[in-house]
């Protein structure tokens, strides 16, 4: 009774017709292509995380050190090619009013993801109190 137990779950094995090998290719497949995505998508987050750093530092010093527009311009478009952000004038926006410095950047980066290329909107914000405390 056994023995004929057996070889019905034997039987049964052998009709899936390899079903569980399609699942694990598939699993591959997603896990490949969400692999490919993270690798694409890292390094621009990671700039803009970066360079969202250094504008807010920027900001700050701006205010405490009484930087004129000009110099907080020029000092950001250099953060941006650190960065390897392609940045200009037009992506930056300094406003003065009630005693703070605001600074707001707008880009895209166009990122390539082998079957279509897909531009990332990203926005930087900071402002800071001018004077020192």
């Amino acid at each position: 009774m056994d023995f004929a137990i057996k070889q019905d779950n034997v039987w049964n094995l052998r009709k899936q017709d390899g079903k569980g090998m399609v699942g694990c290719m598939f699993a591959l497949l997603l896990l490949f292509v969400g692999g490919i995505a993270g690798i694409r998508l890292f390094p621009p987050y990671y700039a803009h995380k970066s360079f969202q750093t250094d504008v807010r530092t920027e900001a700050s010093r701006a205010g405490a050190q009484f930087l004129d527009d000009e110099t907080v311009m020029k000092n950001i478009l250099a953060m941006g090619k650190r960065n390897e952000i392609r940045l200009t004038r037009d992506n930056v926006k300094l406003e003065r009013f009630a005693g703070q410095i605001h600074i707001t950047v707008k880009y895209s980066v166009p990122v390539d993801f082998i079957v279509f290329k897909k531009d990332m909107e990203f926005e930087v914000q900071a402002s800071s109190f001018v004077g020192k405390l």
